[in-house]
Parts: C-alpha cells; sequence; structure tokens
C-alpha cells in the first residue's frame, strides 16, 4: 500500500477564532503545524504518494503543500468547491484514489505503530480501522469488536458517565471500490460510509498502543501543545549490513536484500512497544566508489518497503559516507559520524530530545561495540548467525 490520504477540509469550528479563516490540520503543536506531525509517519512508514483533501482555507493548505520539503513522497491537493464532509471528500477524489490506501484524520494523530492494522485487511474486509483506548469514551462514542470485527459503533454521549474504553483512533486502511455505493454529495466517512461497511459486517478493527493526540476542542489542542508525548521515549538503534541484513561486501543492491532471521519481527515487536527504531550504519563504499548515495537510499526504501508489508517500520536511517581512503574527492576526509566515533549517536540523541538511559546499540562488530562503550550505551553484539529475537530480552528497556 503506497498511498496515504490525508482529510484536511474540516471547518474545526469547535476551536473558534482559531480556526475561523485557517485550517486546523495546521495549527501549531510543539513548535509546528500539526500536519508535519503526520507528515512525518507517512515518511517514516514508507509511503510514496500523499492527498491532502482540501476544504475550508484551502489556499494556505496549498502554501503549505509547496513549501513542504516532500523529496520522500509526491505530495497532491485536492480541493473541493463545496463542502462535501470527510466521506464526499474521498469520493470527489475518487479518480485519484489507488485501489487500496490508508485514510488519516487530519486533526487526531496515534503515536504508535498503526501500520499493524494492514494484516485485518484481508479479501473479508473493505476498511480496517486502528482504535485506541481513552479514559473516556463518552465525547468519542465507544467502538464495540467481537474479535477483529467491528460491531458498533455507539454514539457520543457527553452527559454519561466517564468510563474508560477503545475508541476509532482516525486511521484506517480503505478499499477504494466501496465508495461506489455512495453519491457526490456531503457525506461522513464514519457515519455513513463507515455505517454502510458495518453493517455489511465488513469493517475490522485493531487495538494500538501509543499515545492519542486530538486537537478537534479548545481543550485538547491545549493538551496536545502542553503535552511532550515524544520525552522520555526508549530507541534501539541498529548497525545495518551483517545486523539487519546479508553482508555481501559493499551492499548496495535491492537485489541482494536478505534479512536476517529475526530481524523484522524484533523491529516490528520493538514498533509495537513504542520504541524508536533508528539505523546507524557506516557506508565506506560511498566514498570508495563503489556506489552512489542514491543507490544506498534506493536499498533503504527497500527495506522500509519489506518492513511496511511486515507492519513494521524505521524510524530514521543515519549513515556515514566518508572514508579518508576514498577515491572520491567529497567523500574522502575523517568523519565524526564515522564509528566507532559517536557522531551519529549524537544526532540521533539530539535530533529525537533522547537520554542516554534509554538507549540500546546493536552491532554485530567490534567497532560497533567501541563506538557504543564511547557514547557511555549499553552495547550487544551480535554473532550473525543466531536469530535477532534471542536479544529481545536483552534489549528491553
Amino acid at each position: 500500500m503506497k498511498q496515504c490520504v490525508i482529510l484536511v477540509g474540516g471547518k474545526g469550528s469547535r476551536l473558534g477564532d482559531i480556526t475561523k479563516n485557517f485550517p486546523k490540520p495546521l495549527v501549531s503543536v510543539n513548535t509546528k503545524p500539526f500536519l508535519e506531525h503526520l507528515l512525518s509517519y507517512v515518511k517514516k512508514f514508507g509511503f510514496t504518494k500523499v492527498l491532502l483533501l482540501a476544504g475550508h482555507a484551502n489556499s494556505e493548505i496549498e502554501k503549505f503543500s509547496q513549501d513542504y520539503d516532500n523529496s520522500n513522497f509526491s505530495l497532491e491537493v485536492i480541493i473541493e468547491k463545496v463542502p462535501l464532509g470527510t466521506g464526499g471528500a474521498l469520493i470527489n477524489a475518487y479518480n485519484k484514489l489507488e485501489n487500496e490506501f490508508f485514510l488519516l484524520n487530519g486533526d487526531s494523530l496515534l503515536d504508535g505503530n498503526w501500520l499493524s492494522i494492514i494484516k485485518n485487511f484481508n479479501d473479508n474486509m473493505d476498511i480496517s480501522i486502528a482504535l485506541t483506548k481513552v479514559d473516556d469514551c463518552s465525547r468519542y462514542g465507544e467502538v464495540k469488536i467481537n474479535g477483529k470485527l467491528v460491531e458498533k459503533f455507539e454514539e457520543k454521549n457527553i452527559k454519561a458517565i466517564k468510563i474508560p474504553g477503545y475508541i476509532n483512533a482516525g486511521i484506517y486502511c480503505v478499499r477504494k471500490n466501496i465508495l461506489k455505493n455512495f453519491e457526490l454529495k456531503n457525506l461522513s466517512f464514519e457515519k455513513d460510509i463507515m455505517k454502510y461497511s458495518v453493517q455489511k459486517k465488513r469493517v475490522s478493527g485493531e487495538k494500538i498502543s501509543g499515545y492519542f493526540i486530538d486537537i478537534g476542542t479548545k481543550k485538547t489542542l491545549a493538551e496536545a501543545q502542553l503535552t511532550q508525548w515524544e520525552k522520555n521515549k526508549k530507541a534501539v538503534i541498529f548497525d545495518r549490513d551483517g545486523t539487519l541484513n546479508e553482508d555481501n561486501g559493499y551492499t548496495y543492491k535491492i537485489n541482494d536484500l536478505l534479512w536476517k532471521p529475526g530481524a523484522k519481527k524484533l523491529i516490528k515487536m520493538l514498533n509495537n512497544k513504542n520504541y524508536y527504531v533508528f539505523v546507524a550504519t557506516n557506508q565506506s563504499g560511498i566514498a570508495r566508489g563503489k556506489y552512489t548515495e542514491d543507490e544506498m537510499h534506493a536499498f533503504h526504501n527497500a527495506m522500509r518497503i519489506d518492513l511496511k508489508a511486515y507492519g513494521a517500520y524505521i524510524d530514521k536511517f543515519y549513515y556515514c559516507p566518508y572514508h579518508i581512503d576514498g577515491v572520491k574527492i567529497e567523500y574522502k576526509k575523517e568523519s565524526n559520524d564515522r564509528k566507532p566515533k559517536t557522531g551519529m549517536l549524537e544526532k540521533i540523541t539530539k535530533e529525537w530530545g533522547l537520554n542516554k538511559d534509554n538507549l540500546v546499540f546493536i552491532g554485530d562488530r567490534d567497532v560497533d561495540m567501541v563506538c557504543a562503550k564511547n557514547f557511555n550505551i549499553r552495547g550487544y553484539k551480535y554473532n550473525q548467525d543466531d536469530n535477532l529475537m534471542n536479544l529481545y530480552d536483552k534489549i528491553s528497556l
């Protein structure tokens, strides 16, 4: 599944003057537009096509898309001429939709591994949704499920007694052909299209752990702006060649991508625990003229695609293309990023606001262990033969 569609057309009337002439998804949260937080997941989850379905204050959405660095994926804005609701917006964009796509609400975010909903998106289901647990379902309406089958969406009831339960997190896998059952008019995706599919018993739900952020009201927006939901998160940093994939000596060809036993499973389990997962890899083959940075990026993209199909992801790849013995002049130098120096680990810690006590480094060579020691974090050496899952209990933070 390559396409991610984001609904950014609502008026945000509950936010009052904040969104009177401004789109809700562009309201600042933690120093940047909320939409940027959503797009960060698009990047790391490996989507290559993004559609923004805009309506209210659409000129601001267009300006944002023009200024945004979307080098990792194509980005297109589709504007509805009259208000169409979340369902009508999808029908309006029908010719641009792929047969299967991810759909996100533009005013909520689940900081967890919502790629996991793919596993329930089979031939018997037209929609698969991410569910998140909250302390009070009354504002959202509780989702009733039987196993993985969604049986009912309870109506919102703000006067009801506050009870914990699972709600719709606003993240879906959708089959395009279900839209053929509806005409182009003002429709709600939840109340019209999903209700229809629930009645047909063709909606599945998956409980996803992680912090849920909703900016739909002044109260929840204030909470999101005050909460550093990424603070104190834990992270596992992997070497690449020989640790995650077989090392053929300057491995860069996509056809040579062969995962180590247990690698994808371990990454997914860490994703599900809401750990960050990074790669820090020396890539001197670039300096030595064996391959280019573009070829390395293509290899990393192939890893992302494989992982996404498995319901897993890597948050970011860090690499060092430099070597003092390089033949490419622009890469022929010493670098603090080259392991066992700690430049890449320093970047990870700074860019993601991490505490060293919450970091673990896994690699297959002594240089990786020396790097971990130099940075004063835990390191575990992989012997290149065993199942990587054998390290799971050791690296639990």
